[in-house]
């Protein structure tokens, strides 16, 4: 008797119920296995219909793994009669089970016999083909499994048969039988989603969507929320696909999971699953959501999901903080263990994907005008979910959302005094949205944001003292000393109480983080309350329990802060102390109590300077470590690789893992590795990114002291610039001119590179400068062209701080490189810019602006200032691209950034600009100066005054256009913004540079009453040297209506202007020398 012989009883013992007997069975069969003489005993036992069903299937699992490893070294004819024998099982098993497992046995050898060489087993199709047409509906069914668990074979190998194959799917979809209909559903939707990148043999199948879709529907009134997940699943991958056939169907698709969101009947898993096709969507292709899908309903059904649900709104805030959850009282039913989608956070989430990603003009009116409906509503839930959802579109909005300010600020705050909790809450957690995306412009509202906060710190109700917290610190941050001075003090002795006596980790968190927001605003009028509150933060700064690390990351955060308001001196006698605990907490097992103690040393080195650098020895080698630390990343796999690891594998089976093949128990395709690989804390992402920023804080401020770290740190930098992900790429972009300034510091005297404009011979800086400067810029250029817009702002920002340090002869080497890569940028051609250039049709308008390009434009300025009159010979190829963004159908941000750059080019370049001022910049100033927006005629009124400036008599003929064009700016509101006051602050600035460049052209009578009314300034402080510059001169000069009719209004501009701390000493000093100091 053979050994084999004994497999059909050892199957049986595989299917009872008693562990050990299973275990004996599998010991057993084990060596067994590694013989291919086993599969023919276990085809025997899967064809036997004598056999009990439940051991055909245990055989047809066993067959699954096994016979991948024996199949080859089998001869031909043998091969022959065991793909017989599956399809003949397939064929005749009267249990659903048993077919369902021998399936996956099926699609195993199909994916051996099945290549890219050719088609071995040419029997499948046919047979899946005769299945589609059986009378009997598993029959059909079974068909549809099969090619289901043959995707991968069948996009890759099979592409000859999908013309038949679409025919098959779109019987079967219309199929009586609702069974045959799902796993045709599943089967088709694996399929597409594998061709999601083959664009010509996904256009064969993308007709079906639309039944689909129905298809969909149908298991959505089954309630069949497998299936629906599994299309989500596919519809998701489907957005990515850049086919046209396939996009015509997206307005369908969206309709589609817009009813399952509104469907209160399914899961939230499901609904969150159907959220993220409509956000994916949003994220992949803004412009056409915009287009072809209407987007009021959009808003609708996210804004009634808030509006119904009796969850807070304000969630997604605590969301962001898990521990604050279990701390927050909570008079829900609902399992307190509960981890998942919420469906106020699924809303949420989908309304602020709308409103970062969609274009403006599509989301703002609409959004803004559904909010404050609802905010003015007599329905509590319809003001909670009105003043919610401002506040999660206030990121995406920020732009035009800060120009309406005054529409809808009052609602909010009259929101904050609600008397439903919920509403003050969410009302809470709106106006700290506002406060962090909306600055200058909500700082017009501090005195009403700041009273109403102040009362709502006092609530009864946990979360909105806590969301008043918030407020404060996004609030706060932005304050000058004068705008806090009246709240200082009431302020902060009630956070103080609020840290003494409150109870929940939540409370205590915000209000330490309110106080650390109060100090930076109050900046040395904090002074008075350093002692009081540093020793409250110095208990706090002990705890080293797990559950107080964040109240203790808090605390240290709040010294680095305090030492940054306060300043060095006043900060001594408690450096050493926060000092200590910080580095204590560099013991703790907590990589975000790690991150805190980053930014606290980056903020001391900061303050400290070289009284920080004894710790650099022990210090920098320890962020070395963890900067150049690996994660897991792994390397990067080919897309396609991973699809096929996806598709060409069934879900692990760890059913009789025992008997898995022992070549493949290794796992040989990486699969483990790979998952393993993609995944990266956050917390350790942002330690990383704090380190880095420490790195170059230290650099910076340490002078000298920091030289013995600096080759190591430029090599710990370089190895960071790999890591995949962006915001590390930015941060190291970041940290590389730290590091020049630092070799400034220790070999330039006064830490600077006596550079000359436009001189291109010399080269002032030491060998060690010059080496590191050109390293660095090494590194950097070359991400001008990196596919992510954060990196390209990154590395413009660390090009236009290295060259504006160490000059023209840091830029030679790279200016080719440089001038190309700003070129592309300007022109929307470079890497980064291909989606966009991808999604635009060509009667698409490009209104979205595009916030990194402010930082291309200021790196084309920072190359102006540094080559000067050099630049010529390239400026008109500069000047076709700065055109088209000053254009009135651009948004406003984008004629902006152009016409500030069109003067900053004019300021630098001097006459060598002249010849286009006639084309180029004058239409551009004179457009600007006539815009609806404040911001554009701020820069356009400055682009006029340095264009005066610079080109001097050559302008004079256009002066009477000028001063026509700037007249109205005069009459602007300063006290209605810092937007407007900027605005005539650089009216009035113009008017200054335009008298000192061609005076006799100015009709001086009519323009001086006008531009000593605008004085002093009130908001732009840098055009202070300017305006009384040219006072002065006009004054020392004997301008006669300065010394007669005007004599008494001189006198108030200059005796205000000595009594503000924002006007330089050095400007003073000129005043008090013509004026005299008694004025």
């Amino acid at each position: 008797m053979s050994a084999f012989d004994a497999i059909p009883s050892l199957l049986s013992h595989l299917t009872t119920p008693d562990t050990a007997v299973i275990r004996r069975a599998e010991a057993s069969l084990k060596p067994l296995l590694k013989d291919p003489a086993c599969v023919a005993h276990l085809m025997g036992s899967l064809r036997n219909p004598a056999a009990p069903a439940a051991v055909r299937q245990v055989a047809a699992v066993i067959l699954c793994k096994r016979i991948g490893a024996h199949y080859m070294t089998f001869q031909a004819q043998t091969k022959a009669e065991f793909r017989a024998v599956l399809l003949s099982c397939l064929q005749n098993e009267p249990e659903r089970s048993v077919r369902r497992t021998t399936v996956s046995a099926v699609a195993k050898l199909a994916s051996i016999e099945i290549t890219g060489e050719g088609n071995n087993w040419p029997e499948v199709l046919p047979f899946i083909a005769s299945a589609t047409s059986a009378p009997a509906p598993e029959a059909r069914e079974l068909a549809f499994f099969l090619l289901e668990e043959m995707t991968a074979t069948v996009g890759e190998c099979l592409q000859s048969s999908f013309q038949n194959l679409a025919g098959l799917y779109n019987s079967a979809l219309q199929d009586p039988d609702q069974k045959v209909k799902t796993a045709a559903l599943k089967s088709l939707g694996m399929l597409m989603a594998y061709l999601v990148d083959e664009e010509e043999s996904l256009t064969i199948f993308s007709g079906l969507i639309p039944l689909v879709l129905q298809t969909a529907s149908g298991c959505r009134q089954l309630g069949d929320e497998d299936t629906l997940q599994v299309i989500n699943d596919v519809l998701y991958d489907l957005c990515h696909s850049s086919s046209r056939a396939v996009n015509a169907h997206l307005p369908a698709t969206v309709q589609f999971c817009l009813s399952e969101l509104a469907d209160v009947n399914l899961e939230l898993v499901t609904r969150d699953s159907a959220a993220l096709v409509i956000s994916t969507l949003t994220e992949v292709k803004p412009k056409f959501m915009a287009k072809k899908v209407d987007v009021p309903s959009l808003l609708d059904t996210f804004i009634h999901m808030i509006e119904v649900s009796s969850e807070s709104a304000a969630g997604a805030f605590f969301d962001n903080n898990p521990a604050w959850r279990e701390d927050t009282p909570d008079d829900s039913d609902d399992d307190d263990n509960y981890d998942g989608p919420t469906q106020c956070g699924i809303a949420q989430g989908c309304l602020d994907v709308l409103a970062c990603n969609l274009p403006q003009k599509s989301i703002f009116q609409p959004a803004v005008e559904r909010c404050v409906v609802r905010m003015q509503s007599s329905s509590p839930p319809s003001r909670k979910a009105g003043v919610a959802s401002l506040g999660v579109v206030a990121e995406g909005c920020a732009e035009r959302l800060s120009q309406r300010l005054g529409d809808v600020a009052p609602y909010v705050i009259a929101c904050a005094g609600d008397a439903d909790e919920q509403v003050r809450e969410c009302a809470c957690f709106a106006l700290g949205q506002l406060a962090e995306h909306c600055q200058p412009e909500i700082l017009t509202f501090a005195p009403q944001i700041l009273e109403a906060v102040f009362r709502l710190l006092d609530d009864t109700s946990v979360s909105v003292q806590t969301t008043s917290c918030y407020v404060l610190e996004m609030f706060c941050e932005h304050l000058e000393p004068e705008q806090i001075n009246r709240f200082l003090d009431p302020l902060t002795r009630k956070l103080v109480s609020m840290l003494e006596v409150a109870t929940r980790k939540c409370v205590r968190e915000m209000a330490v983080a309110a106080l650390a927001a109060t100090a930076v605003a109050a900046e040395k009028e904090f002074i008075p309350y350093l002692p009081a509150v540093a020793n409250i933060m110095g208990r706090l700064m002990v705890l080293n329990t797990e559950d107080q690390y964040p109240l203790k990351g808090r605390a240290m955060e709040c010294m680095g802060h305090m030492a940054v308001a306060v300043e060095k001196d006043a900060f001594r006698p408690y450096f050493q102390e926060t000092m200590r605990c910080t580095c204590e907490a560099l013991t703790l097992d907590s990589v975000e109590l790690h991150e805190y103690a980053y930014a606290v040393f980056a903020n001391l080195s900061k303050v400290m300077e070289r009284e920080f650098s004894p710790v650099l020895p022990e210090l920098v080698p320890h962020m070395w470590k963890l900067i150049g630390q690996s994660d897991g990343q792994g390397s990067a796999k080919d897309q396609k690789e991973i699809q096929d690891l996806l598709y060409s594998r069934a879900p692990k089976d760890t059913q009789f893992s025992g008997l898995d093949d022992s070549d493949e128990e290794q796992d040989p395709d990486g699969v483990g590795a790979l998952d393993a690989g993609m995944f990266v804390t956050t917390a350790m992402l942002e330690a990383k990114k704090a380190a880095i920023t420490a790195l170059g804080e230290m650099a910076s401020h340490c002078g000298q002291d920091f030289m013995p770290f600096i080759e190591e740190s430029a090599n710990v930098l370089k190895e960071a610039g790999t890591y995949w992900h962006p915001s590390i790429k930015l941060e190291v972009c970041r940290g590389y001119p730290s590091l020049v300034v630092c070799s400034v510091a220790a070999h330039h005297p006064d830490g600077k590179v006596p550079w000359e404009k436009g001189n291109l011979q010399a080269n002032p800086m030491s060998p060690h400068t010059n080496a590191l400067a050109g390293a660095v810029l090494a590194e950097v250029v070359p991400l001008l062209m990196n596919p992510e817009q954060e990196v390209v702002s990154g590395a413009c920002e660390a090009i236009a701080s290295v060259i504006e340090l160490c000059g023209p002869a840091s830029l030679i080497p790279v200016a080719n490189d440089v001038l190309q890569g700003v070129l592309r940028l300007l022109s929307k051609s470079a890497p980064c810019q291909e989606e966009d250039r991808e999604e635009l049709d060509d009667d698409d308008d490009d209104d979205e602006h595009e916030n990194f390009m402010n930082a291309v434009t200021d790196l084309l300025g920072s190359i102006a200032r540094v080559m000067g009159p050099q630049l010529a010979q390239f400026l008109p190829q500069f000047l076709g691209p700065l055109s088209e963004y000053c254009k009135p159908s651009r948004p406003a941000n984008d004629r902006s950034m152009a016409i500030g750059c069109l003067g900053e080019l004019a300021q630098a370049m001097g006459q060598s600009a002249l010849p286009h001022w006639q084309a180029a910049f004058f239409p551009a100033v004179m457009a600007g100066l006539a815009d609806p927006e404040h911001a554009v005629q701020r820069n356009a009124a400055f682009a006029a005054g340095v264009c005066a400036e610079s080109f001097g008599e050559a302008v004079a003929p256009q002066y009477q256009q000028i001063l026509q064009a700037l007249h109205p700016l005069f009459s602007i509101d300063a006290s209605t913004g810092d937007s407007a006051a900027s605005c005539v602050d650089n009216a009035a600035a113009a008017l200054a540079r335009m008298c000192m460049a061609a005076p006799a052209a100015m009709p001086l009578q009519q323009v001086l009453p006008i531009f000593l009314r605008s004085l002093p300034l009130k908001s732009d402080m840098m055009e202070n040297e300017t305006v009384y510059s040219a006072l002065v001169k006009m004054h020392r000069e004997g301008q006669a209506d300065l010394r007669g009719p005007l004599q008494g209004e001189v006198k108030r501009v200059v005796g205000e202007a000595l009594r503000m701390a924002k006007v330089e000493d050095e400007v003073k000093e000129q005043l008090r020398a013509e004026f005299g100091g008694g004025v």
